[in-house]
């Protein structure tokens, strides 16, 4: 009963409503008595503005992420380019350090772990040259020598850039090595030819290193070939010290004492024979009424052989016996060196060994013609001797 009369209390407030409606619309005259339409009820401003702030701080919230994105890749891409450079700088731990920045911020970046991995295999290599090159200066030469064989092998694969400056690296570690190990054995060496055969064995490598040493080998063969040409010029062998002098200037043509030494085996030598041929003139003199064998024909060529060795040279030697009837010395060669077509090579005088040849005995005879880079004969133009 109480809900019939709550409707009915409606509807009569609806009633007088209209009512109420329609005595003010005869007061006013201003609107027809047949019309019925309700006034236009305001909308709250809160159904719009709601949707609205909340599409705006989603956008605002978007465009932040996305500036933030943005900014996180930008950084990450030029921390990749930093490294990268680095690395073909051959600064590797530099370009590991930064890839592991990177990463950090973008931890399933593929490029980017591709390049640590190769930045750390380059690092690896490095530190092994590292060693390799300590070893070189303890001087344990074996093991750098494994080392750098390995990594030799390893790096002849790797085509990518970054390892380019191991590479360099590596070459010079080489170079360095070599140049140790003849070092170690130069003390031991102490002829020209053997000294020479390790300037050949070291000649096509380069580098700082390399050129200190062959200078080095150079002063050496300079040195030994002044104390070679002196020893021989106190037994008047001008030939052997000529020869002693020319082994040296073959790879050093401008050293001063070496050409100052050449001039003065010329000098001694000229007054050597100069004196050598007074006394053979007075010694020949008293021994006019000696066998004219003995004058003329007092030594005999028994063999004698023209040999180009591998570095171009004519190595002439040969035997001689005295056929005299009395000991002869001081037997001397004049002999000049032909190409096969007759071209003349050079000439010069060779001393016999021993000195002093007693009857029926042989001597020997050694020359070199250096440069000479064809094959060739020899001639004896005339030949001297002493009758004891």
């Amino acid at each position: 009963m109480i809900h019939t009369r709550t409707g009915s209390t409606a509807c009569q407030g609806v009633d007088s409503s209209k009512a109420a409606a329609g005595s003010r619309e005869k007061a006013g005259g201003s609107q027809p008595s047949g019309d019925k339409r309700k006034p236009a009820r305001k909308g709250s401003p809160f159904t719009w503005l709601i949707p609205l702030m909340l599409l705006l701080t989603t956008v605002m919230v978007l465009v932040v992420y996305y500036v933030y994105e943005d900014n996180v890749n930008q950084e990450v891409h030029q921390l990749q380019m930093q490294a990268q450079k680095l690395a073909l700088e051959g600064k590797y731990q530099e370009s590991i350090r930064l890839l592991d920045m990177a990463i950090a911020k973008r931890p399933n970046h593929k490029g980017l772990l591709l390049d640590r991995e190769i930045a750390a295999e380059a690092a690896d290599f490095e530190k092994q040259l590292n060693q390799a090159l300590s070893n070189i200066k303890t001087k344990k030469i074996s093991e750098a020598e494994k080392i750098l064989e390995k990594l030799n092998k390893k790096l002849k694969s790797r085509t990518e850039p970054l390892f380019k400056p191991l590479k360099q690296d590596l070459s010079n570690s080489q170079v360095t090595l070599s140049v140790m190990k003849v070092k170690d054995e130069l003390d031991q060496l102490s002829t020209v030819p053997a000294l020479t055969e390790k300037l050949e064995s070291i000649s096509k490598l380069e580098g700082k290193e390399a050129a200190e040493l062959k200078k080095q080998i150079i002063s050496k063969i300079v040195e030994i070939s002044l104390s070679d040409s002196t020893e021989k010029l106190k037994s008047n062998d001008f030939s052997g010290a000529m020869l002693a002098v020319e082994g040296g200037l073959a790879y050093a043509g401008e050293d001063k004492r070496l050409l100052e030494q050449k001039e003065r085996v010329a000098r001694e030598q000229k007054a050597f024979e100069q004196a050598e041929a007074k006394r053979i003139q007075i010694a020949r003199q008293k021994a006019a009424e000696e066998d004219l064998r003995n004058r003329t024909a007092a030594v005999e060529v028994v063999n004698m052989s023209v040999v180009l060795d591998d570095y171009g040279d004519l190595r002439i030697k040969g035997q001689v016996k005295n056929v005299a009837t009395k000991p002869i010395s001081s037997v001397q060669l004049d002999l000049s060196t032909y190409t096969l077509d007759g071209a003349l090579l050079g000439s010069g005088t060779i001393n016999v060994s021993p000195y002093t040849l007693e009857q029926g005995q042989y001597g020997e005879f050694r020359a070199v013609l250096y440069g000479a880079y064809t094959e060739g004969k020899a001639v004896i133009d005339n030949i001297t001797w002493y009758l004891e």
